[in-house]
């Protein structure tokens, strides 16, 4: 029984194995690169502190552009 069922369809079965293993190598090729192609969230080093020489000017950078309203005086 075990003779048989290594017998029968033997070039079929040694081809599905030679495919099984190239797919598997082709992954296993893919997931042990050193450098992966995307950053992770968390691994990288952070990015160092901004500071200003101007105080206030990040907020007046992000503030929305707005056209003036003629004799409004609040600043804004």
């Amino acid at each position: 029984m075990i003779k048989t069922f290594f017998v029968e369809s033997w070039l079929a079965k040694l081809l599905s194995l030679v495919i099984a293993t190239a797919i598997w190598y082709v992954i296993k090729s893919h997931l042990d690169r050193d450098n992966p192609t995307f950053p992770v969230p968390g691994t990288g080093t952070p990015p160092p502190a901004r500071t200003s020489a101007v105080p206030g000017l990040e907020e007046a950078m992000l503030a929305p552009l707005t056209a003036p309203v003629p004799g409004d005086n609040s600043g804004n």
